[in-house]
């Protein structure tokens, strides 16, 4: 159709785009970094695509969800909610969608959703495949890993969230399928060889590097450039080297104006200090690292000698304060080491000056923090990184690391056949964990022979806590004993001698390390060089030595994939509590734990009644090996030498505990009651003094009919002291008629021991009366016992 003519002379009209009136998509969410804590907006608008990757197609239809779930993202943390919240559910939320849309389903749906969490969904099957007992290290490459069933009620419930903030029902869908158990697995305590070598290897540190610290600040002198630290190593005396400064190394966080070097000195020190905190308090984590000045040291008013501090806290969760009481009263028959727990004033004396003069002591600063390369306080006390340098410094190796032999041996071998083993997890297109196990091979000789050596380290390092530093060549090898264990000799380079032993089987073991040495130490130039058998330095030099206790970094259990608590103790404060709790049960007198950790009787029995998870299977797993040679016609006690010799201890694990608890047991005086031997009466006379002045000498007190005024007698929710009790209580009635002046006063103590007895446990009372009616009263308690204290 031809053209109108009019059209020659007009203008064509051009379409205006005002950029003012579209409104960019925003997608952002406050994100909080689990390294450094710090809260930051993060983009989230790559799962507006396939497989959150803005490399695929862009599905509009996800925009609505999206921006709904930003918002309320954002109103959770502006109504002053955590934001690590919201990183969680962000995280469900991101593996999510990556596996619906690989299987090919709507995430904003509920299909999706039942895809995921349902009956026969991912979660599921992710926790059945999972298998706690089995070390990265002894699976196979392309191994699923799977999740534990708490773990996965963690990821559900975030998800629910997330999909809830996009607008869904998802908090309707949970009854569309079975749930799953939010029960973790109990929290390791300490063991008491765990407890012995971590409590005096941090007492060693912290006192050595504290005093000098503190004195170079109070006389205002420069700080050596290291510090020095004596560390026990099975009777031998290491000593370690700290350095003062607080500039990182040549190289490392030059990009940061400032930063934290957590291997100096100082920090080292706060990291002790934060880790024996935990031991004389066992104060949560947020509580201990709340504690703030000012310090006040209490003394008594009637012992000059006994000082206490009270350490205060408040416990955000539940609401409340809370704290624990820190003395310098010792028994020497309950100190099972070095250090002393109930001696804490020392401790804390040290502690809050150190604090306060590299800090503050203005109230509300607080007591733990460490210092930046700058020499100004940091304000994030980054606990993990200070573990790292603890352990490796003081080499803090678990008791039950021979565990990881079988994994070091391999090591070894692969490393002599120059090649390396990569080991690590990694996501499938599921979204599931798995093995990633591959040898490749080592182009570099020199890092072949030095991972063998670093492998030969770990490998003896099991078989002994002796220091392996300095150990020349030749070993000696024993023949092998009637207990199938072959004893290795050897010489240090000062000349003092050494000794380990091990099972005959790793005989060859130690000897193929053994010939790594011999060929290190064949290749050195001057033939007048010391042999050692584990060389470090350049292959043709004289050997050195390494420094420190331990030649290991700190990365190298992370790259070799070992399991924290395998080689090195983890350093927790949880691990401190489940200590005390497993220290201080008793089934009977359950307030014991609940006074320690102060927590509720509910928390109590869900997470700290249990006793030691390892120490339990023990005893169960040898008092089924004792009752299997019992059921071959051996007695009792032969059963039980029987398996104590096969595992080569002294007794078993059930056997040592009750004698432990018979050795703690508190002794009772002739009425039942026990105390710490100091009278404490509130509003009246202190007899004891009294008494001790006038003979001269410093009795523990025997004024048993004072107990029922006295601030430290206690009474024992045990059969024999709560016998002794009820006999007690007899006598005093029994002779009320034979003095009626003093009725009332009868009467009085008549009630306290009475009450005092209703708080005894049912069984026991029962017991204990059953004693009384069949054999009369308690052969310590008689009617002149009564008597005499009639007119106290």
């Amino acid at each position: 159709m031809a053209k109108s003519p009019l059209t020659k002379g007009s203008k064509k009209a051009k379409p205006v785009r005002n950029n003012k009136n579209v409104v960019p998509l925003n997608l952002t969410i406050f994100y909080k970094e689990s390294i450094d804590n710090k809260i930051r907006e993060l983009d989230v608008s790559h799962l507006l695509y396939l497989g959150a990757d803005k490399n695929n197609d862009k599905l509009e239809n996800r925009t609505p969800y999206l921006r709904s779930f930003c918002k309320k993202a954002k109103e959770y943390v502006n109504n002053g909610n955590s934001s690590k919240t919201v990183s969680n559910v962000y995280n469900a939320f991101d593996s999510y969608i990556r596996f619906c849309d690989s299987v090919n389903v709507n995430p904003f749906s509920e299909v999706g959703y039942l895809k995921y969490a349902g009956n026969d969904g991912e979660l599921r099957h992710r926790v059945k495949v999972y298998v706690p007992s089995k070390k990265l290290w002894e699976r196979q490459n392309g191994d699923e890993l799977g999740i534990k069933e708490s773990s996965a009620s963690i990821i559900l419930t975030a998800l629910r969230e997330a999909l809830s903030w996009c607008g869904l029902p998802a908090k309707h869908w949970i009854v569309l399928h079975k749930g799953f158990s939010a029960i973790k697995n109990p929290t390791k305590g300490y063991s008491d060889d765990e407890e012995q070598l971590l409590v005096s290897r941090l007492s060693a540190l912290f006192f050595a590097l504290a005093p000098q610290l503190i004195a170079a600040k109070e006389d205002h002198l420069a700080l050596p450039k290291e510090l020095a630290v004596t560390i026990d190593l099975c009777g031998h005396q290491e000593v370690i080297f700290i350095p003062t400064n607080l500039e990182a190394i040549l190289g490392k966080n030059s990009k940061k104006d400032c930063f934290v070097k957590a291997s100096a000195a100082f920090n080292m020190a706060m990291g002790a200090a934060y880790h024996l905190m935990c031991f004389f308090t066992s104060l949560n984590d947020t509580n201990v690292r709340a504690i703030a000045h000012p310090i006040t040291i209490h003394t008594d008013e009637r012992d000059k000698n006994l000082q206490t501090v009270k350490v205060s806290s408040f416990k955000t969760r539940s609401n409340k304060h809370v704290d624990a009481i820190l003395t310098n009263l010792t028994d020497k028959s309950l100190v099972k080491f070095d250090v002393d727990k109930r001696d804490g004033v020392t401790f804390i004396k040290t502690l809050e000056k150190l604090s306060r003069l590299y800090g503050s002591d203005k109230e509300g600063a607080e007591l733990f923090f460490t210092l930046n390369n700058k020499g100004g306080t940091y304000d994030n006390f980054n606990l993990a990184t200070i573990n790292k340098y603890l352990s490796l410094h003081l080499n803090l190796v678990s008791p039950y690391r021979e565990k990881c032999l079988p994994w070091f041996k391999e090591l070894f071998y692969t490393y002599r056949n120059h090649q390396y083993i990569k080991l690590k997890t990694v996501k499938n297109e599921f979204g599931r964990s798995e093995v990633s196990k591959v040898i490749n091979p080592i182009n570099v000789k020199a890092k072949a022979t030095q991972g063998a050596i670093s492998a030969s380290y770990c490998i003896l390092s099991c078989y002994t806590g002796l220091s392996l530093k300095g150990i020349l060549l030749p070993l000696y090898y024993s023949e092998k004993k009637h207990d199938g264990y072959v004893t290795i000799s050897f010489k240090y380079k000062n000349g003092t001698n050494g000794s380990f032993t091990i099972p005959a089987v790793d005989k060859k073991l130690i000897q193929d390390i053994e010939k790594l040495a011999n060929e290190q130490a064949d290749k050195q130039q001057s033939k007048k060089s010391v042999r050692l058998l584990l060389k470090r330095g350049p292959t043709k030099e004289a050997p050195q030595d390494w420094n420190g206790i331990s030649p290991i970094s700190s990365n190298l259990m992370v790259t070799w994939s070992i399991e924290p608590n395998d080689y090195f103790i983890s350093l927790q404060s949880s691990r401190w509590r489940e200590m005390t709790s497993s220290q201080e049960y008793d089934d009977s007198n359950i307030g014991r734990v609940q006074s320690a950790l102060q927590n509720t009787l509910n928390t109590i029995n869900k997470h700290y009644a249990n006793g030691d998870p390892r120490l339990n299977q023990n005893i169960l797993s040898q008092s089924v090996q004792v009752l299997e040679r019992m059921a071959k016609g051996s007695t009792l006690e032969k059963a039980k030498k029987y398996v104590a010799t096969m595992h080569a201890i002294p007794m078993l694990t059930h056997d040592r505990w009750l004698k432990n608890k018979k050795n703690n047991k508190a002794k009772t005086n002739p009425n039942g009651i026990t105390c710490n031997g100091k009278q404490n009466i509130e509003g009246g006379n202190n007899s004891q003094r009294k008494t001790n002045k006038a003979m001269g000498v410093k009795l523990l007190c025997a004024e048993y009919d004072m107990c029922y005024k006295c601030k430290s007698a206690k009474a024992v929710d045990d059969v024999q002291a709560i016998y002794k009790l009820i006999s007690f209580i007899d006598a005093l009635k029994e002779v009320l008629d034979r003095f009626p002046d003093v009725k009332e006063n009868v009467f009085e103590k008549i009630d306290a021991y009475e009450y005092t007895l209703d708080g005894a446990s049912i069984s026991v009372y029962e017991e204990a009366m059953a004693l009384f009616n069949k054999h009369g009263r308690h052969a310590r308690v008689s009617i002149n016992h009564a008597i005499l204290s009639m007119y106290r």
